[in-house]
């Protein structure tokens, strides 16, 4: 061991708050595939797709569907 250490280029620890949470739950098989798929499809692996996914809906944020159909509603109706 060294008698001294160089801590000037360490990177600072995630705040409190900023901690995930390990927690084990049961999924169906059908459930975590559609989570891997969706979350490919949005570019992340499936827990942070299910974090995110379930944050939005938390905070009462539409689903991506939903604002989907809204958005076509609101384009088709003007093409009429």
């Amino acid at each position: 061991m060294r008698d001294e250490y160089d801590f000037s280029k360490a990177k600072k620890s995630k705040k409190a708050k900023e901690l995930k949470v390990i927690k084990t739950f049961r999924l169906d098989p059908e459930v975590i595939a559609w989570l891997e798929a969706e979350g490919e499809k949005q570019g992340m692996g499936y827990q942070t797709f299910l974090n995110w996914f379930l944050r939005n809906s938390m905070n009462g944020r539409p689903a991506l569907e939903e604002r989907l159909v809204k958005l076509e509603r609101a384009v088709f109706k003007r093409r009429a």
